[in-house]
Order: C-alpha cells, then sequence, then structure tokens
C-alpha cells in the first residue's frame, strides 16, 4: 500500500489547519533550553505551522519548508516565521544556518537517510535534532475510548498506509543520525474538543484517504456517515466538550 501522495496532502491543507492538535508550550520550553542557541530553528516538513507559530516564541527566526503549496498557504502567518515550499529533503537553507530542527509528525514520510544529509548540512555543530510525534488520543470516557482504540488500532487498520508503523513504534526503527534520547515522558497536547471537532480531527486521518481510494463512494459515504453516527451515540450526554489528550513520543539528541 502506497503512502498518500503529495495531492492528499494538498486536499486536506485546510483541515488540517483548522482540525489538527496544536503543541503545548511546555514541549517549545524543553526545547528551547536543549538548543545551542536560539537564532533560528528549522521547522521540516511544517504542514500548515502548527509547530511553527509556537516556535517563535523562543527562535528569532523560523524557516519552516512543506512539499504542500496548499499547507504553506493555509498556514499561520507570523513576522518571524519564512514560510517556503519545498522538500524536506532539498531545503535550499544554507550550510551550517540553524541552530535546531524540528520534523513534527512527519519523519515517517520522509526519505530518511536524504533528509539526515540535510540536516547534516544545514545544521550548526553541535546543533539540535527532534524528531517529534505523539500518540493516539487519550482521556476519553471509557466507551468513548474503546470505540477510538477499536477505530485506530482495528476498523482501520488496513486502511493505514505501512508508514505508520514508524508511528507505533515511536520511530524507533529509523535510523537516527547521531546519539538520542527519548522525548521526555509527560509532554502531551491537550484537547477541549466537542464532536464535531473530534470527528474533524478523524477525517485528517491518512487511513480515511487510503479507503476513500480503495471503497466505491458510496461505501465510503457510508462508513463516513456511520462513524458520525457512532461518536454522536457515545458521546456523554452532559458534555458539550471533551478535555482528550496525545501523549507527545521522539527522539532528539545534538549532532557534532
Amino acid at each position: 500500500m502506497a503512502a498518500p501522495d503529495n495531492g492528499w496532502f494538498d486536499a486536506v491543507a485546510s483541515d488540517y489547519a483548522r482540525c489538527r492538535p496544536r503543541y503545548p508550550d511546555a514541549f517549545f520550553s524543553w526545547m528551547a533550553n536543549q538548543a545551542p542557541a536560539l537564532h533560528c530553528c528549522w521547522d521540516a516538513a511544517c504542514g500548515s505551522g502548527q509547530a511553527s507559530i509556537g516556535l517563535t516564541r523562543w527562535f528569532d527566526r523560523v524557516e519552516a519548508t512543506d512539499l504542500s503549496p496548499e499547507q504553506i498557504a493555509a498556514a499561520e502567518g507570523h513576522p518571524r516565521i519564512h514560510y517556503r515550499q519545498g522538500a524536506a529533503e532539498q531545503s535550499d537553507l544554507n550550510d551550517n544556518s540553524v541552530d535546531a530542527v524540528l520534523v513534527a509528525a512527519a519523519i515517517h514520510w520522509l526519505d530518511v537517510n536524504r533528509f539526515n544529509r540535510e540536516v547534516s548540512r544545514v545544521l550548526r555543530p553541535g546543533g539540535l535534532l527532534v524528531w517529534l510525534g505523539y500518540q493516539p488520543i487519550q482521556g476519553a470516557p471509557e466507551d468513548l475510548q474503546i470505540w477510538l482504540n477499536r477505530l485506530y488500532y482495528e476498523r482501520l487498520n488496513q486502511f493505514w498506509p505501512p508508514e505508520r508503523r514508524h508511528v507505533n513504534n515511536r520511530y524507533a526503527d529509523l535510523d537516527f543520525p547521531g546519539r538520542d534520547q527519548p522525548i521526555p515522558a509527560g509532554l502531551k497536547m491537550t484537547q477541549d474538543w466537542s464532536r464535531s471537532e473530534l470527528i474533524g480531527y478523524i477525517g485528517t486521518w491518512s487511513a480515511l484517504r487510503q479507503a476513500s481510494q480503495q471503497m466505491a463512494s458510496d461505501d465510503h459515504r457510508a462508513l463516513i456517515e456511520t462513524l458520525s453516527e457512532e461518536l454522536n451515540q457515545l458521546w456523554p450526554k452532559d458534555s458539550e466538550r471533551l478535555a482528550l489528550r496525545f501523549p507527545l513520543m521522539g527522539r532528539w539528541g545534538l549532532l557534532h
């Protein structure tokens, strides 16, 4: 099964900007404390800028690149962010020009060997590299949590692109270009979401895109309607919104 082509990331750019969870300030504070300097950070494969904005609180300049022009167009602007279209494996950044590199929820989509060579070229000696990801949703009421787990691990399992295994393995099966450590335990995203926001997030999953490509259109439409109806039935009657958690995971190191 092939990974989603770049057209999929183009097609869901506005949904990514609206529905994907935001990384917490605690993560960026931790990252800034590891970086040797705070002049410039490269946010590689930045999508619609979910991490780019958070980096501006700590770095003087953020270079944010993504292969998808639609993702870049949907990104939130900021005077310290320079967004541009480009492959993470060939960034066109200057040699030894950044103090830190972050790739958030995207290392599994990249040609890791080529990306590592590009990081080695643009990162200053002793600079910081962070591969950041997050685990599936936690913290829902019991019946809803069971439904979410089965949806992710069982019902949609056949539709996840093969690259998803790297996320499930917390990137441990990918070659980090130096000595590394895991992202500290306890860092997490917390989202206060309504039913429509949760179903919007689920709609950005690459598994549902794969399903749309493999199923007849009527069958795919029926699947989406079924998921929405099931979510409505499981949502607590006395709550309009739920606080849901996404534990962060990943790997980081200083490269020499």
